[in-house]
């Protein structure tokens, strides 16, 4: 397996994200239909990744994308626009404190200066930091267009050792689209850290994952008139109910609270957008209790059922159906890092030491509940028993199975970590099942506006929400509790009221494709 290194911060915030699909955040302006993956155009100097930065001089050094030294971004590379250099360019979300983030090596300390090749259609100033500290401000005036390219330098002093320097927006559009960075001085160098600090396995770079969109839209999920209404939904014990629309103001109380189809994640981030954004302490206060309900629901082996205080029955498994725990694991995963929105005083060294701990028996958890089929690591069910870790059924239509839908969030998320041997084993057999031809029906796609569902289309892909355990082979249900491998034999009422496939492999294996694996 290749792996492009990065820092441990570049898996942050919605870091590096590019899946689109409709609970994205927007886009930069500067996007335009093509793919963030898509060819550089002819008039790029290169349309290859590099692995290591272009020391032109022992006092020049420029750092690209996905270098050595480039550690985080908050946003995507695309290279849809005409006349960067490398591989692509960094496209900030489109907020305040989106940041790109490089790290470097100084033999002195002393004064350097940085310059930034950029283009923006508009003004989009940003600060620049050196070691957390502010260090310069950078106007980043207009260049005119999104094809044209200029620099614009700011001198800063650098501590002899590594140093992070961190462009970091202050308007609302985030940065301009930076192509590259380029620090001169006494003998820069580039300074890998695509491994941790306990050296235990390299970090990928996240441009692509898939588990990051939903951490994303979440920020921004109402509107920020709506934060009061969503807080009098809070229950005492810090989750919040369901499929609210938040239309009217609620009772709060002590009912039961759930993960299921994004609640209280979602809410919890949302409020930490709106702390972040007007300092108001009731809803710092919501959110510290929310994540304390999460934690407090975790299972003693790593799992999170989806209801909490249990309530029995299926929902007691631990519950990866509608993504519901990698949810949470993501969205402890960027509190931990402290990335925007949770990047203000919402929780201490000990509480994210908590939130490491648990990301720890979550991570446990998922490598030991991967189903195996003759010894050969395979992907995950929907359900999986909190104790025994098999698969487990839940509702009559949803049996035990694999599901092609779970997974890919499920293997996103490992891409997270760092790819120990065991993570990486895990992670390998997973996306060699989804690129088996054996899990996909090649030239078709699911379209759940018609009838028949799955139709012909030359260069789809379609896989299955459930696979048999054992054979691999798609299948659909009813409330008859019957498996059936033909959607028409299925009622109308389940054929039209539930998704049975669908593209869900394809971003799973771009990003995989993008990183190596």
């Amino acid at each position: 397996m290749i792996i492009k290194p990065l820092t441990l911060a570049v898996i942050m915030s919605g870091f590096l994200v590019a899946c689109g699909g409709s609970d994205s955040a927007p886009d930069n302006a500067s996007s335009s239909s093509s793919s963030s993956s898509s060819t550089a155009s002819s008039t790029s100097e290169s349309s290859q990744s590099s692995s290591e930065p272009v020391q032109s001089d022992e006092n020049s050094l420029t750092i690209q994308e996905y270098d050595t030294g480039f550690c985080r971004l908050d946003g995507t590379v695309d290279s849809d626009n005409e006349g960067f250099t490398g591989p692509g360019f960094s496209n900030t979300d489109n907020v305040p404190n989106s940041a790109i983030t490089y790290r470097v090596n100084v033999p002195e300390a002393g004064h350097y200066a940085l310059e930034v090749r950029y283009t923006s259609l508009n003004t989009r100033p940003g600060n620049v930091q050196v070691n957390d500290a502010a260090a310069g401000e950078f106007e980043f005036a207009t260049t005119g267009s999104w094809t044209s390219w200029t620099t614009e330098s700011q001198t800063v002093e650098l501590d002899a050792g590594d140093n992070d320097i961190a462009l970091v927006a202050t308007g609302v559009d985030g940065l301009p689209n930076v192509d590259a960075l380029t620090v001169i001085g006494a003998t820069p160098t580039a300074v890998d850290c695509g491994v941790n600090s306990d050296g235990d396995g390299l970090l990928l770079p996240q441009d692509g994952n898939p588990v990051h969109s939903r951490f994303r839209s979440a920020r921004f999920a109402w509107s920020q008139d709506k934060a009061d209404i969503v807080l009098s939904y809070q229950y005492d014990h810090g989750g919040w109910p369901k499929n609210q629309d938040y239309e009217f103001e609620g009772s709060g109380g002590n009912d039961l609270g759930t993960i299921d189809n994004g609640a209280t994640v979602t809410e919890m981030i949302y409020l930490a957008q709106v702390y972040k954004d007007t300092g108001e302490t009731r809803y710092r206060d919501a959110v510290r209790k929310a994540m304390n309900y999460l934690l407090d629901a975790q299972y003693d082996t790593g799992g999170w059922p989806q209801y909490y205080p249990l309530r029995g029955g299926y929902s007691d498994h631990v519950t990866f159906n509608d993504n519901a725990m990698t949810r949470v694991l993501t969205a402890l995963y960027h509190a931990n890092l402290e990335s925007a929105p949770f990047d203000t005083d919402l929780f201490t060294d000990s509480d994210r030491a908590a939130m490491a701990h648990a990301i720890e028996r979550g991570v446990d958890y998922i490598l030991q509940s991967q189903w195996e089929q003759n010894g050969e690591l395979t992907v995950w069910c929907a359900q999986h028993g909190k104790d025994d870790y098999l698969p487990k059924a839940a509702r009559a239509y949803e049996l035990e199975s694999l599901s092609g839908s779970e997974s890919v969030e499920i293997i996103a998320f490992l891409m997270t970590q760092p790819q120990t041997p065991e993570v990486e084993a895990a992670v390998t057999a997973a996306i060699g099942w989804f690129r088996s031809e054996d899990t996909y029906l090649d030239d078709h796609r699911y379209d759940s506006s018609i009838e028949e569902k799955i139709v012909y289309s030359e260069g789809d892909r379609m896989w299955y929400r459930f696979y048999d355990l054992e054979t691999n082979v798609g299948f659909f249900s009813d409330r008859d509790g019957g498996k059936y491998y033909d959607i028409m034999e299925i009622s109308a009422e389940r054929r039209n009221g539930y998704s049975w496939g669908g593209s869900y492999g394809e971003k799973i294996i771009s990003y995989a494709d993008r990183v190596g694996y």
